[in-house]
């Protein structure tokens, strides 16, 4: 009992200072896995709006000069509208 009250200022600040890094490091791996969550919705949406411009550009090309979401409307087969 004694040589916990002789060191247990030490342990403590020990402990919390371990617990400090292991707090930073966490955050730094949640940081970085919502940076690359944030970087593949981005690449994923860029290849979306590619693809859908290659397709209008296409649909323009046969002589429908609609965008896609004017072609799903007038077909009412836009959920939202």
């Amino acid at each position: 009992m004694a040589i916990w009250l002789k060191f247990k200022g030490y342990i403590i600040g020990f402990a919390s200072a371990i617990l400090s890094v292991l707090a930073i490091y966490a955050y730094g791996r949640k940081q970085g896995y919502d940076s690359a969550e944030n970087d593949m919705r981005e690449a994923d949406n860029a290849q979306a709006r590619k693809i859908e411009d290659v397709a209008d550009r296409v649909r323009r090309s046969d002589g429908d000069n609609h965008t896609a979401i004017e072609r799903l409307s007038k077909l009412k087969r836009l959920r939202d509208l």
